[in-house]
């Protein structure tokens, strides 16, 4: 298995860290130009009214606009928030009743109406951690394949991330800061990052200053990384460009949703920081 390089061009990924090449998974129903339409003014009988103004309900919206890729279920006020941060509403799985089926998305926002719609339905059907919590609202991903299957996925995932983290520890043009250090030997990092800085430190020497996960609950593997040195000196456009395009050729799950220089207020210089999107994959690292 193969992460995919520029056109004319592939790099082979040490073997603990081959990525598979499934494509990110879609859900089966997308929303109707008419349901799109109701989210803003929904009407359903049964249905408990939460404030679309509620604080809570516009956190959780922009936290799921900058950190989820995929379909998000939702109860009408809360997509109608998700509408309003940028959220493509094609992507918005509205659930009105309990007969919605939610396994046609990929997260669920689980508001106080959806808990009160579907009850002890969620917890078959979503995984028991949150991807991030609001207030009363959390953001739960969505598993088809059943809770039980699901953990032993995960925990056969954490073991393949910690086996790969090490692995780039013991890489020659790979150096990470004490704490970068300690979150790649507990398998705590994504594993799409995994494979691109194992793919990137075939042609890079990489200093790795920072991992992190912007309002995740504790847990969840970390999806950003912050590279403050790449070949002795400090990211520029130029020096990031092929980096750049290298990453941009990747496709589904395996294309960050951001690639670009930044100046954090805690670092000296500028640095690189690439960013991948909530759910992680899982089983990506298994040959």
């Amino acid at each position: 298995m193969r992460f995919w390089g520029p056109p004319g061009r592939q790099v082979r990924v040490a073997a603990g860290l081959s990525v598979a090449a499934a494509g990110v998974l879609v859900a089966g129903a997308f929303v109707s130009s008419r349901a799109v339409r109701e989210v803003a003014s929904p009407g359903v009988a049964g249905l408990r009214q939460v404030e679309v103004a509620d604080l809570s309900r516009g956190d959780a919206a922009r936290w799921v606009g900058a950190q989820v890729r995929g379909i998000v279920g939702c109860d009408p006020p809360m997509c109608a928030e998700l509408a309003g941060a940028g959220v493509d509403p094609g992507t918005l799985l509205p659930l009105r009743s309990a007969a919605d089926e939610i396994l046609n998305a990929d997260v669920v926002v689980v508001t106080p109406a959806v808990r009160a719609m579907f009850g002890a339905g969620l917890d078959p059907v979503l995984a028991p951690e949150a991807l991030a919590r609001v207030a009363e609202i959390e953001v739960r991903r969505v598993t088809p394949e059943g809770v039980r299957s699901f953990a032993k996925e995960l925990a056969r995932d954490a073991a393949d991330r910690r086996r790969a983290g090490r692995e780039l520890l013991g890489h020659p043009r790979l150096a990470a800061a004490p704490d970068a250090t300690r979150q790649l030997a507990a398998g705590e990092v994504d594993a799409r990052l995994l494979s691109a800085l194992a793919a990137i430190t075939a042609s890079h020497r990489l200093y790795v200053r920072a991992f992190g996960d912007p309002g995740a609950d504790p847990g969840v593997p970390l999806r950003s990384v912050e590279i403050s040195s790449i070949d002795g000196h400090k990211p520029s456009k130029t020096k990031i460009s092929g980096i750049v395009r290298f990453l941009d050729a990747q496709q589904s799950q395996f294309h960050p949703i951001e690639v670009k220089l930044a100046q954090p207020s805690d670092a000296a210089s500028t640095i690189l920081r690439i960013r991948y999107s909530a759910p992680s994959p899982t089983g990506s690292l298994s040959s």
